[in-house]
């Protein structure tokens, strides 16, 4: 892996090996692909060389034929779709919902109006006033960080603080390019580590955020709530989410819900606000995504004895004259 972990915000979050686009003679061209190998290297972890030839090589994939002209949004989605294979799409998502992804391991590649940034961000070139993309990582509190392609600096660059409200003016809202944290990569393993009979039940304050993941792929955000009142369900597993690729930050330990709001997901019981007791019971296995979990339950397998003995007296009742569903397994 290239790049780096920074705690922003209370997160391990990844940086790209920073890349910019202060090569070859001005004017500088490239920040439409510069940005986005910066991006796209957040949903690869840096497998990516971060280098002025592997910026070419997504302009050339693009199919931008005037790329000295501006680059538009519908250009980065080619290049990712001719070098890299990946159906992208462009968003335009609500600033809650921007700076929600922001803080979970997301990174938007955005438009802005550069002389709409406030002027300490466009030191590296003040006379610049045009269109411009750059890319934002991480959030904490009321900022985030900036990663401008015009600054030259070195790979291990982190970008810079930058208010959301000094950003929000000068954002093209409309043209947002999202990359997760290795989602290119293959997916993490769930190992089980302990189940709970019967189950246990968790808490949250009222008025807390939520995030309910995908139990195949937890790096996916299913569903989040935020509810009105102090509310609690059912969980009966405690989970721990492993990197499916080397250099993935480990992603921790999380509950399955069984019912309610987010019942059939995976939730974070160190979210703020959040209760649950995950002392050890049971025994757990290691489970590849999508596969099933196969942990000591005693009840279960007693279920499971009783309806095998049904199924042969069934059996042996009908003679074998006629055609009977597969027995338990």
């Amino acid at each position: 892996m290239q790049g780096q972990y920074l705690d922003i915000g209370g997160r391990r979050t990844y940086f790209p090996p920073y890349a910019n686009e202060r090569f070859g003679n001005p004017p500088y061209w490239s920040c439409t692909f510069t940005s986005l190998l910066n991006g796209l290297n957040v949903g690869w972890l840096g497998r990516w060389p971060a280098t002025p030839g592997e910026i070419r090589a997504l302009a050339k994939a693009s199919g931008d034929v005037d790329t000295r002209g501006g680059s538009r949004s519908s250009h980065m989605i080619a290049a990712m779709r001719v070098r890299h294979g990946k159906k992208m799409a462009i968003e335009s998502l609500r600033p809650e919902l921007v700076k929600r992804r922001l803080s979970s391991g997301w990174a938007m590649v955005a438009g802005v109006t550069y002389g709409a940034l406030p002027e300490a961000y466009r030191r590296p070139s003040p006379r610049f006033k045009g269109g411009h993309r750059v890319v934002l990582i991480g959030w904490d509190g009321d900022r985030t960080r900036l990663l401008d392609p015009m600054q030259k600096r070195d790979s291990t660059f982190a970008g810079q603080w930058i208010r959301w409200s000094d950003f929000e003016p000068a954002w093209w809202s409309a043209e947002q390019l999202w990359f997760q944290e290795g989602m290119f990569l293959a997916r993490p393993a769930v190992r089980v580590i302990s189940t709970f009979h019967p189950a246990r039940s968790w808490l949250v304050k009222a008025g807390r955020l939520v995030a309910g993941r995908s139990p195949d792929d937890p790096r996916k955000v299913v569903k989040v709530i935020r509810p009105s009142h102090d509310s609690s369900a059912p969980f009966d597993s405690l989970v721990e989410v492993m990197p499916g690729a080397s250099g993935a930050e480990p992603m921790g330990r999380f509950i399955h819900v069984t019912k309610g709001a987010l019942a059939g997901l995976l939730i974070d019981p160190r979210t703020p606000g959040v209760t649950a007791d995950t002392s050890p019971g049971g025994a757990g296995v290691i489970l590849t995504a999508g596969s099933t979990a196969k942990v000591d339950d005693p009840l279960g397998a007693a279920r499971l004895d009783a309806a095998r003995k049904e199924f042969e007296r069934v059996s042996t009742a009908f003679n074998a004259t006629g055609k009977l569903p597969a027995p338990p397994a």
